[in-house]
């Protein structure tokens, strides 16, 4: 067995005090991104805070292919990202994507494809519980008193 260097010693501990630094600063960005969320989810803000983690997702290259042997799949990294499910009042308490229930006021990591789908399906919910409930769609727009007429109602003196 061979005897480490006095060199060797002292390279691996500097080796190990920089790894010990990395590591502090991962934490300490880690946490940020939480406490971030966690304003989130107290603070009434509706956007979404960028964790800085990524996961691995099978993405498919070919999906207009029918027959299920010839389907390819490539792994890609995508980020994630911290998001409150913010619901409307008639909207239900949670909305479920692929057998999994994301709860109103709750805040969730999420990878960039199911971030988008939720917040697609989150907006869907307020327009519509804008729809029911009468909002104005109109209320900032100028109104221009023009009104539509069909040519046959011109000629009818409409």
């Amino acid at each position: 067995m061979a005897k480490t260097t006095e060199e060797e010693l002292k390279a691996m501990q500097a080796e190990v005090a920089r790894l010990t630094k990395a590591l502090a600063d991962s934490e300490a960005s880690r946490s940020d991104a939480e406490a971030l969320a966690s304003a989130v989810m107290f603070g009434g803000n509706t956007e979404e805070q960028p964790t800085g983690k990524t996961v691995e997702i099978e993405v498919c290259l070919n999906p207009a292919e029918r027959d299920e042997k010839k389907l390819k799949f490539k792994k890609v990294q995508m980020p994630t990202f911290f998001y409150t499910i913010q619901l409307p009042p008639g909207a239900g308490i949670d909305l479920t994507t692929n057998g999994i229930a994301y709860y109103h006021g709750q805040t969730y990591e999420l990878d960039q494809q199911t971030l988008t789908d939720i917040k697609s399906r989150v907006a869907r919910c307020w327009d519509h519980e804008k729809s029911i409930h009468g909002g104005n769609e109109n209320a900032y727009r100028k109104p221009l008193n023009q009104h539509l007429r069909s040519a046959a109602a011109i000629q009818r003196g409409a």
